[in-house]
């Protein structure tokens, strides 16, 4: 019982509890098992497939771009010898060392992973608790920039986003991993994809040394595959490269995606009331703020719970700015009732009777509500063909004992719903 509690401690990230031998090969496993858990899926795996592909085109353009000589035998048979350069051997080797750096980093993302807010963490002093907010997954407060994942199912220190290529979130113990990540994967999907584009120019245009390119990529599936990997790495380097600038843009401001939303929010909010907003963590310097997350070593300054702030502000700003920002939110919702139900689901009736409405949705990482005919609503974000709302339901506690109420939120369809207030007008 030990053993487990400690395991279950260290994965939880509270390392104060002594380890045995023993204890540590548990955790060690448990590590392992949640790693190989989280890679099989189909980001990780596809990342992997993106990663494999072009480094092997890229390598077979470079070794057979070399100069080589040809030698005919009296049978008609040829072979064909190269000739290594310094060029191509300095070529191959940054390429590869590109390739190997973004497989380092995007493995480092996935086993470290966002780092998680300790079970049944609270504050040190009981008056800090009413400036945070309570999570009713976790049963836990989360701390200072803290956010629930509901796909991690868990409260992760510094959320930025839920990434689906390493199938975690990207937090506060994996986003420097993760940018360099970002930074090696579109360096080394556009070296590759000039390497390839020059082989396939001199395959079109070089009369003189396309003879053993064009030999070895004479049969049609392997000369659509080298298109293919071109493409992909183009591809993967444009938009790999713009999330990158999108994530500098924010580390440069010590903020996070999510973080970025709510300043936009405060901001707003302060506007009407005619109040100026300071968020905490942004240090002024843009250099300051930066080397939080990108340093010597491959972690985020900090502990997670606690962080740097400017003058005037505490750890607490802006999560009390949070607070009030959902005690807001929840003054503007708008009930609404069910007039059409929907399950939430791709091949409902509701998406096959309108396939031009809903087929080209919300985004396919959303949470989608699915609401029962009858049913009341809370409604608090508006999009042209979709209401995001609210709904409470009773369902049974981890013990199966009694009925406790829990919330449920998402999107569905706007057509499923009428506002109260137009009801009673009809």
């Amino acid at each position: 019982k030990q053993w487990y509690q400690r395991r279950v401690a260290i994965t939880a990230g509270d390392f104060s509890q002594g380890l045995t031998g023993y204890s540590i090969l548990l955790v060690k496993m448990t590590s392992i098992s949640k790693v190989m858990i989280r890679f099989i899926h189909y980001g990780p795996l596809l990342a992997t497939f993106i990663i494999i592909l072009v480094t092997i085109m890229t390598v077979l353009c470079i070794i057979f771009s070399t100069p080589i000589s040809g030698i005919t035998y009296p049978d008609g048979t040829k072979s064909f010898k190269h000739h290594p350069t310094l060029s191509a051997f300095a070529n191959l080797t940054i390429f590869l060392c590109l390739s190997l750096l973004t497989t380092y980093h995007f493995l480092m993302s996935m086993i470290h992973g966002p780092g998680f807010v300790k079970k049944s963490w609270k504050p040190e002093r009981k008056a800090d608790e009413s400036k945070l907010q309570y999570c009713k997954e976790c049963e836990a407060f989360k701390c200072p920039r803290s956010h629930h994942c509901r796909k991690c199912q868990r409260c992760v220190l510094k959320m930025d986003h839920h990434c689906p290529w390493i199938n975690c979130c990207v937090g506060h113990r994996n986003h420097a991993h993760f940018l360099r990540f970002l930074f090696y994967a579109s360096s080394g999907c556009f070296y590759g994809g000039i390497n390839i584009t020059a082989v396939l120019i001199k395959m079109l245009f070089d009369s003189h040394r396309n003879f053993v390119l064009i030999f070895y990529f004479n049969k049609f599936g392997r000369f659509l595959t080298l298109i293919f990997s071109m493409g992909i790495a183009y591809g993967v380097a444009i938009a790999v490269g713009f999330l990158l600038v999108m994530q500098l843009r924010d580390i440069s401001k010590n903020t996070t995606n999510i973080e970025a939303w709510i300043i936009r929010k405060a901001e707003w909010r302060h506007e009407r009331q005619k109040t100026t907003f300071i968020y905490p963590y942004n240090l002024g310097s843009r250099w300051k703020n930066l080397t939080q997350v990108l340093n010597i070593t491959n972690f985020a300054k900090g502990d997670g719970y606690t962080w740097p702030v400017v003058a005037g502000t505490d750890q607490y700003t802006f999560t009390v700015e949070q607070l009030q920002q959902k005690k807001f939110k929840k003054e503007r919702m708008i009930e609404h009732t069910i007039v059409k139900g929907y399950n939430a689901r791709c091949c409902s009736f509701l998406v096959l009777a309108n396939p031009l409405l809903y087929c080209i949705c919300n985004g396919l990482d959303d949470r989608y509500l699915a609401v029962r005919e009858g049913e009341t609503v809370m409604v608090s974000r508006y999009r042209k063909r979709w209401l995001y709302g609210s709904v409470e339901r009773e369902q049974q506690d981890r013990n199966g004992e009694k009925l406790v109420p829990k919330e449920y939120s998402g999107w569905f369809p706007r057509l499923c719903a009428v506002e109260m207030a137009e009801k009673k007008t009809k």
